[in-house]
């Protein structure tokens, strides 16, 4: 089973100032939905308000095949982001923010070895979510499940960073693997490049780094090596949910893959699904890869 957490919320993405289409987005949601697509099982830990927007949120999940037995409905409206694209493709956000102050204390999983524990985003260093975030983190790798993190920084939250930050550092060292883009560790930790973005990692306890550089392709770090990987060029619809599908390729590759068997063919084919997954997505007007004739993931 892949494990994600994090919010669920409905993109309105506008073009030339105008309202041009709408989907369910999260950047935990957009993960679980390509996981599925793909064929795997998978669960979203997440929460939606009990209007109408989570109704059809609740519904697109469901036909996705996505298990939502560990969804929380809070009384009141969904969480709502816009999204402005630029002439590449590439958004800006404002977000509408309307979850409880407190949040649910959601049940403990039942994590198994190989499983995939997924989390980040603005969401697992809110302090809200912090005690249910580390908790089944912890919990995950205790289980021998990997644990994968991805910060998704965003410009919009850098006001933020200061009291972001030990939240960050804490959330590397629960990860296995940390997958950032460029501007992700620009922002987090002033790194210039992807080898001083290793540095930051590595220096607080994660020992696998993925570095995606959009066009300028994807750098790998581990304990024994640096790898880089190209990416195609494509005609770009909407980067909105690039990184996002990228991340659920890479851990459809490493779902049930034991903590000894990350060799290079492993490597070279978990990147390989997820610069191929994310290039579909950048095609797109959706948030993650495109149905299949079945989905397979339990509900």
């Amino acid at each position: 089973m892949i494990w994600c957490i994090g919010e669920s919320l409905y993109d309105i993405i506008f073009v030339n100032g105008q309202p041009a289409w709408a989907v369910p987005g999260g950047s935990m949601l957009n993960v679980a939905v390509s996981v599925a697509r793909f064929g795997q099982k998978v669960t979203l830990i997440s929460e939606t308000g009990s209007d109408a927007v989570g109704s059809v949120i609740s519904a697109f999940l469901d036909s996705n095949g996505i298990s939502t037995r560990h969804m929380h409905t809070y009384k009141g409206n969904t969480t709502l982001a816009l999204a402005f694209l630029n002439e590449a493709g590439d958004a800006s956000y404002q977000f509408y923010h309307h979850m409880p102050v407190q949040a649910p204390e959601f049940p403990l999983p039942q994590f198994s070895p190989g499983d995939v524990f997924v989390f980040g985003s603005f969401y697992s260093v809110n302090p809200r979510n912090r005690a249910n975030i580390t908790r089944l983190a912890m919990a995950a790798a205790k289980a021998g499940a990997w644990v994968y993190y991805d910060p998704n920084f965003r410009k919009s939250h850098l006001g933020s960073l200061p009291e972001a930050l030990p939240f960050i550092i804490e959330n590397i060292g629960l990860a296995d693997f940390t997958r950032g883009s460029d501007e992700d560790f620009s922002l987090i930790a002033g790194a210039t490049d992807c080898f001083q973005a290793w540095e930051f990692t590595r220096e607080h306890g994660c020992n696998h780094m993925i570095c995606t550089r959009n066009r300028e392709g994807v750098d790998v770090f581990t304990g024994a090596s640096v790898k880089h990987y190209d990416t195609p060029q494509v005609e770009v619809v909407s980067t909105i949910g690039a990184g996002d599908s990228f991340n659920a390729g890479f851990v459809t590759g490493l779902h049930g893959m034991g903590k000894n068997d990350l060799s290079a063919t492993f490597w070279d084919e978990a990147i390989g699904r997820a610069v191929i997954f994310a290039s579909e997505v950048c095609r797109s007007r959706e948030n993650f890869i495109g149905r299949p004739d079945h989905t397979s993931a339990e509900t």
